[in-house]
């Protein structure tokens, strides 16, 4: 016996996971916001000391390493995966879909 076949419109929103990178970029940015929130309140509490003021504003420069990069893995992964749904032919193919 053969499963009958469903008909099934794509949707914008694809069930298919993303990769390792993505989700290590999403660990990226948050936890370059967290390190860099953390040097922003160092560096006010302990405005007196020069040495902790001076690794504070070292440290919050060096996280937007991380954060670039995790913003590039995500960003780049997420277009890619819906670039699809931009285009002409995706909405032209969806509606030829619904019809049938």
């Amino acid at each position: 016996m053969s499963k009958p076949k469903t008909q099934s419109i794509a949707s914008p929103i694809d069930t298919r996971k993303f990769s390792k990178k993505f989700y290590v970029g999403i660990v990226l940015i948050i936890a370059s916001l967290l390190f860099g929130k953390i040097t922003q309140t160092t560096f006010i509490v302990y405005f007196n000391n020069d040495f902790i003021r001076k690794i504070s504003v070292i440290i919050y420069i060096i996280s937007w390493v991380p954060f670039i990069i995790g913003i590039a893995w995500t960003g780049m992964e997420y277009v890619n995966k819906y670039n699809r749904v931009f285009t002409f032919k995706y909405y032209k193919d969806k509606i030829r879909n619904s019809k049938q």
